[in-house]
């Protein structure tokens, strides 16, 4: 092991406050710009050159996030404004591994004081090239999450893609009323009819039909009481949802409730009916129990799942929900509502089609989160062996990552 130095850690790195920049006055552009819980859109200039480290200063506190590209981190942030030398995603480590929460400085919302964490005491690697070894070892396991995450992305558009072009703009069966190749293998294309009727959503395909959400989908009521709960049960609660997003890739376990849940199957749909404009949606990746606040939707039967997936992921299905829910301060929507959704019914066959090229891509999506979990686990588990010494990194791995 090289030589480890007990050192501060404002003699490591320098934390500065992040600025301002309010959503009215950003403008869309290559540079993301980030919050203390992570990216929340872009910007056309920035305000630091990457890669870059940022900690959550108020709201979440701490954690941390290292970014590759330039970028301008937000006043609920701090920065990494000088490395002093050491290797950049070394000190993003070092800052993970540092519970910075508990120096909230904040009465109300939590608040972090650079000036508090500054003199904290560290030991860190004297040599760089031991830094960067370390980082290279947990960066590995991060690219690939990064990597699985990213690819989720990805397939996630080309179901929405599909999805919005099959049972929103019809492309197909416009492509055969105005005489040309809808793009489509010859089996999937014959599905489609080829002229449209009138219905008081407008014109829709020929031989489909308006109907509502209940029509295809339903909503398992399957409750689990506090008595009926065991501490290794997956919970999943509103924090762990994403939004516009299917890909749920975090949840809890089920340590220390004491309020009735719901039961949830993996492959099942969740979606927040509190404050639904935040559009709360993910596809269950396990079996486990869920805030009330989540409703547990599933088609009522197997070839409507695609179907039911792509509304409760669009737009239009969360303007409704807005529009329907109850309350002011914090608004909600209910099962009752949601199967009240007016939508285009198409005919089973191109039901079943669809949901054929979405089930792969669903189950890929979720593989790919259980894998990055998985992968999660044994970083975090390197991690503070790493940071301590604890753990030794090779000579031939220091030599292969500095060559």
């Amino acid at each position: 092991m090289s030589n480890w130095a007990e050192k501060k850690l404002g003699d490591v790195l320098t934390l500065q406050r992040g600025f301002d920049l309010p959503e009215t006055q950003r403008e869309t552009g290559p540079y993301p710009v980030i919050a203390s819980t992570g990216p929340v859109g872009t910007h056309n200039v920035a305000m630091v050159r990457g890669p870059g480290v940022v900690i959550g200063r108020s709201g979440s506190l701490g954690g941390g996030q290292f970014i590759r590209s330039d970028f301008w981190p937000l006043n609920t942030t701090l920065w990494v404004r000088d490395f002093k030398g050491n290797d950049r995603r070394f000190c993003y480590y070092l800052l993970k591994s540092l519970n910075l929460a508990n120096f909230n400085a904040g009465s109300g919302v939590p608040t972090l004081n650079r000036n508090h964490i500054h003199p904290l005491p560290v030991r860190v690697p004297e040599d760089t090239y031991e830094q960067r070894a370390i980082a290279h070892i947990l960066g590995t396991l991060d690219d690939e999450i990064d990597l699985n995450r990213r690819m989720n992305e990805t397939l996630e558009a080309i179901a929405r893609a599909i999805f919005k072009s099959w049972f929103v703009d019809f492309n197909p069966v416009r492509a055969k009323v105005e005489g040309y190749d809808p793009g489509l293998p010859k089996y999937i294309a014959e599905l489609f009819p080829d002229r449209f009727e009138d219905s008081f959503l407008g014109e829709i395909p020929a031989g489909w039909r308006v109907g509502k959400l209940g029509d295809v989908a339903e909503n398992p009521r399957r409750g689990v009481r506090p008595s009926e709960i065991k501490v290794s049960m997956p919970y999943i609660g509103l924090n762990h949802m994403p939004r516009r997003c299917i890909a749920l890739s975090e949840w809890g376990y089920a340590d220390s409730l004491e309020s009735n849940k719901f039961e949830f199957q993996q492959g099942e749909i969740l979606f927040g009916k509190l404050r639904p404009y935040f559009h709360k949606i993910g596809i269950a990746p396990v079996d486990g129990i869920c805030s009330t606040d989540i409703l547990v939707v599933r088609p009522r039967e197997e070839k409507w799942f695609g179907f039911v997936l792509g509304h409760l992921s669009s737009t239009a299905f969360v303007d409704y929900t807005n529009a329907v829910s109850t309350g002011t301060k914090m608004p909600r929507t209910s099962w009752q509502d949601m199967s009240r959704f007016d939508l285009v019914l198409s005919t089973e066959g191109v039901a079943k089609k669809f949901n054929h090229i979405i089930q792969p891509i669903v189950e890929r999506i979720i593989a790919n989160i259980r894998e990055s979990k998985s992968l999660a686990t044994f970083r975090n588990t390197l991690l503070p062996k790493l940071l301590n010494g604890g753990l030794s990194v090779g000579a031939e791995v220091k030599g292969a990552n500095h060559a």
